[in-house]
């Protein structure tokens, strides 16, 4: 199996198909469209993409690529984000002390930087860069702790320490996972995310939705629905789901067209597409709309909980 995502060594998109497809090939992707595109020209099985974060929310882009992508939700993954503040090492240690000799100077290369260093590293920052992602789910530690400092949108958080190591540039650091220190960085704080319990979900996408019988306990439907224009449109299609006991896990609204006249809605549902209430629900919800596409229907990670709608079956 190829498993592709965005981004590079290092980075929570990569520990997610680690984590999740384990014997896969995994494709790095330099955009999440890319890693879409991939599987729908047949180059890879498996698309695994961020939607939203708990601290952060949405990843906007993600959701206006999914509906357009051809590609079915097959599963999803909660991923615990821990954000590291780093730099460059050669910025952190400085030179060594002079006088050395060899096995001393071998020794200093070797060691780990000094809290003294560390310290002196962060009061010269001057910019941080990270995924915007990573930059908003920090906001409190920058502006507790570098409230002088720019922030830099960068391409992946992985990715942003990576490059700065190559461009080794003084007074700069990035936000980053723990494991792209590999690239040649020093890490200066860990855990620096805002929330203690900051989480990713992750979506599985694939050519070919799941059949009813790869279902098993607490199934999610994920589906786009379209309304007119016009007061109660919302409320009629809401109505279907509550006369069906239905639980809606997520909402999420934006509008398209020219002139912004075309509200979509994109919802989870505790809900089985293929049993008796998810076909019942579905028709009732096409005879209120303009449209409906159902992006998936898949297994609830088990990192969900009663509270989230889906009680023990």
């Amino acid at each position: 199996m190829k498993v592709t995502y965005q981004g590079i060594i290092g980075c929570f998109s990569l520990m997610t198909c680690e984590k999740c497809f384990p014997d896969a090939i995994h494709r790095s992707c330099l955009s999440f469209s890319d890693a879409m595109q991939s599987v729908v020209n047949g180059e890879a099985d498996v698309a695994v993409i961020p939607v939203e974060n708990s601290t952060a929310g949405r990843v906007t882009e993600v959701y206006s690529l999914l509906p357009e992508a051809s590609l079915s939700i097959i599963g999803e993954y909660f991923l615990p984000i821990h954000h590291c503040l780093m730099m460059p090492t050669k910025f952190v240690r400085g030179l060594p002390p002079q006088n050395l000799t060899e096995d001393e100077l071998l020794e200093w290369k070797r060691g780990a930087p000094t809290q003294r260093e560390i310290d002196r590293a962060i009061s010269q920052i001057a910019e941080v860069r990270s995924h915007p992602q990573g930059l908003a789910q920090c906001q409190k530690f920058l502006w507790k702790n570098l409230p002088n400092a720019r922030q830099r949108a960068a391409w992946d958080t992985a990715g942003a320490a990576r490059d700065l190591a190559q461009e080794m540039i003084p007074n700069v650091a990035v936000i980053a996972p723990a494991g792209a220190a590999r690239y040649g960085m020093t890490i200066l704080k860990e855990n620096i995310e805002d929330q203690s319990g900051n989480t990713t979900r992750f979506l599985f996408l694939r050519k070919t939705p799941l059949t009813a019988d790869e279902i098993r306990a607490h199934p999610i439907t994920t589906l786009v629905f379209r309304t007119r224009h016009v007061a109660g449109a919302l409320v009629e299609a809401l109505k279907v789901f509550q006369a069906h006991n239905i639980n809606m896990t997520k909402l999420e609204t934006y509008m398209t067209g020219v002139h912004h006249s075309e509200p979509v809605f994109y919802v989870d549902l505790a809900m089985n597409r293929f049993d008796k209430t998810g076909r019942k629900t579905l028709e009732e919800l096409r005879a209120v709309t303009l449209s409906v596409d159902v992006l998936g229907t898949y297994d609830a990670c088990p990192a969900r909980s009663e509270t989230f709608g889906f009680p023990e079956a």
